[in-house]
């Protein structure tokens, strides 16, 4: 059999490198595009909320807030599972529901005078059930221990919104172990502490993955 010219060797070649980098080029642009990052949008107080609840030694539930908190989405509409989120959390910031005396004590009692005064959350693991419910799975570090956490959220929303552009909306429930992170203070109050999370965030539109 006859060897093929040398001329059509290169030009299959030259076909083949061509459909590749086309080929790297399209999967690329497509990822480059499905992920748009989000900064949380902590300018908006009413709107982004980190809420707990403890059990006061059985006669109620004490609720407290932590007022100041950031963090970014990487969020893939998409695919709902390729997304992450990363937050940071001032542990100084805590208010016990508007009672600043209470809020103080409890900053003294039960997180050293914040004397570690961040938290951090970052996912590791996100899962899609359907209609914007996700089981997010991260690792929460507090008081220096980190331990992993798990987040039932919904993603409410994505659009324009009438002040800030184009926005995100979540919320989100958890629930924790004070003991967990060497929180052993006031025994006689409850160990399980329910965390509520509403996020509005900002889509950053000078910056894609």
């Amino acid at each position: 059999m006859k060897a093929p010219h040398p001329f059509f060797c290169l030009l299959a070649l030259g076909s083949f490198f061509y459909l590749f980098a086309l080929g790297c080029a399209l999967l690329f642009s497509t990822y480059a595009y499905a992920v748009d990052s989000f900064e949380f949008d902590t300018k908006s107080d009413p709107h982004n909320m980190l809420m707990f609840q403890i059990d006061h030694q059985d006669y109620s539930r004490s609720i407290g807030f932590f007022k100041k908190f950031e963090g970014q989405i990487e969020l893939d509409t998409e695919n709902l599972e390729n997304s992450s989120v990363e937050a940071t959390i001032d542990i100084t910031s805590l208010d016990i529901a508007g009672h600043e005396k209470w809020g103080s004590n409890t900053l003294a009692v039960f997180f050293k005078n914040g004397k570690l005064p961040t938290a951090s959350f970052r996912s590791t693991k996100i899962e899609n059930n359907g209609d914007g419910k996700l089981i997010i799975t991260g690792n929460l570090t507090l008081m220096g221990v980190t331990k992993s956490l798990v987040l039932d959220a919904t993603l409410n929303k994505t659009g324009e919104s009438q002040s800030a552009g184009f926005k995100a909306g979540f919320s989100a429930t958890t629930q924790l172990s004070r003991k967990d992170f060497g929180i052993i203070a006031v025994p006689t109050n409850g160990d399980k502490v329910s965390i509520t999370i509403e996020i509005e965030a900002i889509k950053n539109s000078s910056f894609r993955k």
